[in-house]
């Protein structure tokens, strides 16, 4: 059975930092954007004041197959959940995201 988190945005990022790494599975819901793929990377650094994290995404579909590069900090407050598989497991970790404070 999946496992199921609740998190506000910033746990779901330190989630992500801490947890998840290169050739996992994940899916992004954003926003009306909903990104299912492998990760290729996770990327953090602090540019110019600001926090990045940057996931490379070989977005898995039909008619799609791109890498994409998602920001979660310039994304953080559209996020809606999150689905975490890592590679070599059967059952993943849905994460439900709680609004954070504007």
């Amino acid at each position: 059975m999946e496992k199921i988190l609740k998190m506000d945005c910033d746990e779901a990022i330190s989630y992500v930092k801490d947890n998840v790494n290169d050739y996992d599975y994940l899916e992004l819901s954003y926003n009306r954007v909903f990104t299912p793929g492998e990760v290729i990377s996770v990327e953090t650094d602090h540019l110019k004041g600001k926090d990045v994290c940057n996931v490379m995404i070989q977005v898995k579909g039909d008619t799609v197959r791109n890498t994409i590069l998602i920001d979660l900090e310039e994304v953080k407050d559209d996020l809606i959940e999150m689905r975490h598989v890592p590679k070599d497991k059967e059952e993943g970790i849905l994460i439900e995201i709680e609004r954070c404070e504007i």
